[in-house]
């Protein structure tokens, strides 16, 4: 009997610490019945045709996501835990990070990590995030924001994306060799890895930027076919005029038009993905990134595409964005969503009843 496909999983990371905008803006009520926009990836999410949702947050928030994602869960979504942590386990990811579904509530393992700097209170950013889900991941999966919204179509285009793609790949396209015949005789020489194919969900930068203050965005350098060549991390984006100003993380001025198209964090990856993150999270702890330099999946991505290791395409999508970044952009965000709620678009209050993939998916 053949075995069921692994399950296709959303990864959503929420383990931010919400510095600029006050409190835990990932719970934060911004739907006309108290939703977060966590609970519209949910729910987009399980519309696309996903079926197991994995949270990456911070340990002492298990309780606040619990008492907030309950309607969900009665809705009948899988949803899981993995806790990202400052202590690092061995091989570079989060040792904390078991299975964690929200019932019933797993043990915590034991602590076996490697404490972090001193001082060193910054999370280790979205890439380590990413490795944090790792051992909830089967098969394919895809990474999102908690505190962004991305709209329906683009999580139907991106999960259509990564089936067509056929994106999983066999352990056997890394460890396979090719004979060689030399003067010591027959030999195997190992085949370049295949590279990991991803897709992202690209969108104009002005539609993401917001009023109150400056944000971060990957911007990207599209090639032929969709091709993902390069993408800089922005940091402090602002408009101004037709332009959008910023910086990247080395502090080098950013000066781009307000349609180039950018990344903000909407991944679709195989789980071969993993092994090349880790060995790029391993070395950036090797090279000593201090108290408040972060792995950035963006960053590391870039670095793979350079290498060779990955090949990404990006789906320009035209689909509604909105995120609360700043305490001013709630009201504005809030506004957006009650338009769609009194289009129909979205159900009063989204868990009434359980969401069903689209009939075209």
């Amino acid at each position: 009997m053949t075995p069921p496909p692994p399950p296709l999983t959303l990864v959503i990371l929420a383990a931010g610490r919400s510095t600029r905008f006050g409190r835990l803006k990932q719970l934060a009520p911004v739907g006309p019945s108290g939703e977060a926009l966590l609970d519209y990836a949910l729910y987009d999410g399980a519309r696309a045709g996903f079926t197991r949702f994995v949270l990456v947050i911070q340990e002492t928030l298990r309780p606040d996501f619990d008492a907030h994602l309950g309607p969900a869960a009665a809705a009948g979504l899988d949803i899981r835990y993995a806790c990202q942590r400052l202590d690092i386990g061995g091989e570079g990811t989060d040792a904390a990070a078991s299975p964690q579904a929200m019932s019933p509530r797993a043990p915590h393992p034991p602590a076996t990590q490697t404490p972090p700097p001193p001082g060193r209170t910054r999370p280790w950013g979205t890439g380590h995030a990413v490795l944090t889900a790792g051992e909830q991941i089967d098969g394919d999966f895809a990474v999102c924001n908690a505190d962004d919204f991305y709209g329906r179509e683009a999580y139907e285009a991106l999960a259509n994306a990564m089936c067509k793609a056929n994106i999983t790949f066999s352990n056997a396209d890394i460890t396979s060799g090719v004979l060689e015949r030399g003067d010591g005789g027959a030999s195997v020489r190992p085949r370049a890895p295949t590279p990991v194919h991803a897709v992202t969900v690209g969108y104009p930068l002005s539609a993401t930027l917001s009023d109150s203050g400056g944000v971060s965005r990957g911007l990207c350098e599209i090639g032929e076919a969709g091709a993902l060549l390069r993408l800089t991390e922005g940091l402090e984006l602002r408009r101004d005029g037709e332009r959008v100003r910023g910086r990247d993380v080395a502090g080098r001025p950013i000066d781009v038009p307000a349609q180039a198209p950018v990344c903000t964090n909407l991944w679709g990856f195989p789980p071969g993905i993993l092994a090349p993150l880790r060995d790029l999270f391993a070395e950036f702890r090797a090279a000593g990134p201090g108290l408040d330099r972060e792995f950035y999946l963006s960053e590391a991505m870039n670095d793979l595409i350079a290498g060779g290791r990955a090949h990404c395409t990006v789906l320009p999508t035209n689909a509604l964005w909105l995120g609360v970044t700043f305490p001013g952009d709630r009201a504005e965000v809030a506004e957006s969503l009650r338009a769609l709620v009194d289009s129909k678009a979205y159900p009063m209050n989204l868990w009434d009843a359980p969401p069903h993939p689209s009939p075209s998916d």
